[in-house]
């Protein structure tokens, strides 16, 4: 008992920092992304900080499992290099002590991951959603730059503001285009010039127009002569769909109750995400217990490459299996389940190895087949 709470404070003073590192840096790579998204017009700068913290729960979730292999890995390394597990192993402590605390502690940050992604990821991606497509007037107007031409859906509806009033609730000299689909070539464009305008969404829709004032509109075919032009004292065209949140469902934002009431493949593949980053945790723990015996020669570093290698691939095989699920390729009862069987069979097989079990199941191999 003495022993392993002795090898869990270690862990968990060692699993604090690691998580308090990999997350500030997480966050700060976040935040580049996002000042860079405000810079472009993508994002309004006033919600910066909010969209930030809707996104703490996501990188937690994932970097929990993460934090805790290496945290063991950088743990039981040190106690190899400096020959307290040795020690341990000499006074008839078994690898499977080891094995078992490791596994402790995975199940642990299984349970607090699992509550994240199945509860609290859906839900901050849902109000993140929420707080983008309310600022969706404000983002028009706070992003806009005189002199530039900005584009919307899908390059769709472009257009140029000339100024932009000091309060910048109000567009001058504005121009607008809109391109036709790319599936109907033949239809006739639209242009339109105004004076003055503004973005505001209909409360009782939901739905974002742009409001133009004294100015004109041009509807033709380029290289005719047959185009009309209409002169308004107001004009308003509709940007896009309802800004209410009724329509931001979409997998990420989905409860994991939806999903389950809607087995698609797509909803599977996301509740098999949902469920394998936090069941990464224990296996991870697992495997870090073997993987962290290094010689005296070594260092307590000497694993660490191989460590990140084998998070890498790891949770790359398991994108590539959501994807497959999702698109079909992959049946959802094989689903991500086999790369989690794959981590398993690895990590006992380096315990086994470790444990000098492999070596003494060889050896009986040999005496056996020997006999016969």
């Amino acid at each position: 008992m003495i022993l392993r709470r002795y090898l869990v404070k270690e862990i968990a003073h060692t699993f604090l920092a690691v998580i308090l590192v990999i997350l500030l840096i997480a966050i700060s790579n976040k935040f580049v992304r996002l000042v860079a998204q405000a810079a472009s017009g993508n994002v309004p700068s006033n919600v910066l900080l909010e969209v930030i913290l809707f996104q703490i729960p996501d990188l937690l979730a994932f970097l929990l499992p993460v934090g805790l292999f290496l945290s063991i890995l950088l743990c039981f390394s040190r106690f190899f290099t400096d020959n307290e597990i040795p020690v341990m192993l000499a006074c008839g402590v078994p690898w499977q002590k080891l094995a078992t605390t490791s596994l402790g502690l995975g199940v642990a940050v299984m349970i607090l991951a699992g509550s994240l992604t199945c509860y609290w990821v859906p839900k901050s991606a849902q109000y993140k959603e929420q707080l983008l497509h309310a600022e969706g007037p404000v983002l028009m107007v706070q992003t806009v730059a005189p002199g530039r031409f900005h584009s919307f859906q899908k390059d769709k509806l472009v257009f140029y503001v000339a100024d932009v009033s000091p309060d910048r609730s109000e567009l001058k000299r504005v121009f607008i285009a809109e391109q036709p689909n790319k599936k109907n070539i033949d239809e006739d464009r639209s242009l339109v010039t105004a004076s003055s305008g503004k973005v505001y969404t209909d409360q009782q829709s939901g739905l974002m127009y742009f409001q133009l004032n004294d100015g004109r509109r041009y509807n033709g075919t380029p290289g005719d002569m047959d185009y009309s032009i209409l002169a308004f004292k107001e004009y308003q065209r509709l940007l896009e769909g309802p800004t209410k949140p009724e329509g931001l469902y979409y997998h990420r934002t989905m409860p994991t109750k939806m999903l389950l009431e809607n087995p698609t493949k797509s909803n599977l593949a996301e509740l098999q995400w949902r469920l394998s980053v936090p069941l990464s945790a224990p296996l991870l723990a697992l495997f870090a217990v073997p993987l962290s015996r290094v010689g005296p020669r070594q260092g307590r570093y000497g694993r660490l490459f191989s460590a990140v290698a084998i998070c890498i691939v790891y949770y790359n095989l398991l994108t590539i299996s959501k994807r497959w699920v999702a698109s079909g390729v992959l049946a959802p009862s094989i689903g991500v389940w086999w790369v989690h069987l794959l981590l398993l069979a690895f990590a006992l097989a380096f315990l086994a190895k470790a444990s000098g079990r492999s070596t003494q199941w060889i050896h009986q191999m040999k005496q056996r087949f020997s006999h016969e």
